[in-house]
Formats: C-alpha cells, structure tokens, sequence
C-alpha cells in the first residue's frame, strides 16, 4: 500500500488524560508517548479542554473539537461562536455537533426536531465564514435524532454543506449495519470514529445495551466484531486519507487500548 494513501491515526484527548493518571505521569509525557506510538493527533471535547495546550508543544495536532449542544430548548449563538474560536485556535480543520436530545415527548419531536435543524444550519454558516468543516456523527442513544440512518440522512438534507463523521461502533446501537451506512453516507463522509465493541463475547469496561436487547463491551480497535478491515478497505479503496480516529471510551484501561488499537492499525498497514 503506498505511503501517501495510508490514513492518519488519532484518539481522544480524553483517553489520553486517562491513560496519563494510569501510567502516573504527566499528561505532557503520555502525549509524547502516544506521538511515539503513532498517533498524530487528539479528538478534543469543547467544553473539557483542561491539559490540551500541551498537545501542540509535544507534537500533536487536533484532528477535531466537538461539542454538546440543546438546540431542541434554544439556540445558542454565542456558544456557536466559541466553538468556531476554539476550533481556530487550536487549528482544528473540522468540528463535531451533537445537537441535542429528543425530551421524550412524543408529541413534540417534530418541533424539536425543527429546532435542532434550525441551530445546525446556522452553525454551518459559521462554520463555512471561517473555512471550518462541519460534521456529525451517528449517536448510540435512544432520545438522539442521529442514532439511525434515517435521523443522520434528515440533517444533511436539511443543510447545506454538513458532513458525516462516521462512528464505526455506533449504528449497531440502533440494530443498523455499519457497512451499510459506509455506503449511504460515503461521499458525505469527512472524517472517521474507530470504535470497535465487543458482543459475542464478554469484554472489559462499561455495559451498552442497544435497542435489541445485545450488550456492548468497549474494546481496542481491531479486537472486538465490528467489521473494523472491511471499513477501512472501503475508505482507503474509495479514496479517503483523512484522521482514523480511535475510540474506546468506558475501557478498563485506556493505555493499554490506546497500544493495541494503534498495534493493530499499524499491522494491518492502513496508518
């Protein structure tokens, strides 16, 4: 596989807090480790950014910054706006949108619903006056208008420019098939989530029951039953050399994934 179409490997900031207080050193020296072992660059969560100016003075980049928002209540523009400050800061060339929940009331989801598409288009435009890519990604929760196909394929229809960050352990939540929204959503797609997830045997870490009653164990990339290969095939064949992006949150340890995920990428060649 040539060089110049292996894709760019990436994890959570999160993971690598965690993995600083299980390895007892500073987070400045987990980053340099994870820079050693490969990764590139951190996924950043707007609004838990404590230890991430160490990222770029120890050699890691921001592959992107998201954030939590409660359109289906009101829309919030100065929030919008130091989201795309941040994202600029930190050279970010994407940011993530989760744009609420569903309150449970049956009654009112349309509404909601308007809402939510409402707050994503005006934070599209922003994004767009500052050079930003905007994406989502589908959301394992059952108040979540993006946990489906369908719910993700509203947004983008609905606004203009949007892209998807595709999660490759999140659609099973909603008994859907991730090689399926590989193929839906392939020429929205703009950055990735490698999320792998344990179910026909017992894994390590916090449970998630999906809607048909299986439950999820968090795992390193490449060791649970998500079609892991098969997706990256896809991605790599069709073109994409963007951040691949690991994630595992509720592991038991995130060190030690943080070394099998990047392992395994590595072996199979795709970074």
């Amino acid at each position: 596989m040539p060089e110049s179409h292996k894709m760019k490997a990436g994890t959570f900031f999160h993971h690598i807090a965690q993995a600083s207080k299980e390895r007892r050193e500073t987070i400045g020296d987990t980053i340099r480790w994870a820079v050693d072992l490969g990764y590139e660059a951190a996924e950043l969560d707007a609004d838990d950014l404590d230890g991430t100016e160490l990222l770029w003075e120890n050699g890691m980049k921001v592959s992107s910054i998201y954030r939590n928002y409660r359109w289906q209540e009101k829309t919030d523009i100065a929030q919008m706006e130091d989201h795309i400050r941040l994202a600029v800061r930190f050279g970010a060339e994407r940011i993530m949108v989760i744009p609420g929940f569903y309150s449970g009331e049956v009654d009112e989801r349309e509404k909601e619903l308007a809402l939510m598409h409402e707050g994503m288009r005006k934070l599209a435009d922003l994004a767009k006056e500052n050079g930003l890519t905007l994406t989502i990604e589908d959301y394992d929760n059952t108040l979540s208008p993006i946990a489906t196909m369908e719910g993700m394929n509203s947004f983008l229809e609905a606004v203009p420019g949007l892209t998807v960050t595709l999660d490759t352990g999140n659609f099973i939540f909603s008994a859907e098939d991730i090689l399926t929204a590989e193929q839906m959503f392939h020429n929205n797609i703009t950055h990735v989530h490698l999320k792998d997830r344990m179910w026909s045997r017992t894994g390590a870490g916090d449970i998630l029951e999906c809607i048909d009653g299986r439950k999820l164990y968090p795992c390193a990339v490449g060791d649970g039953d998500i079609p892991i290969r098969e997706v990256l095939q896809r991605l790599l064949y069709k073109g994409y050399a963007g951040y691949v992006v690991a994630e595992f949150f509720g592991s038991r340890s995130y060190a030690e994934n943080m070394e099998k995920s990047i392992a395994n990428l590595r072996n199979g060649d795709w970074v």
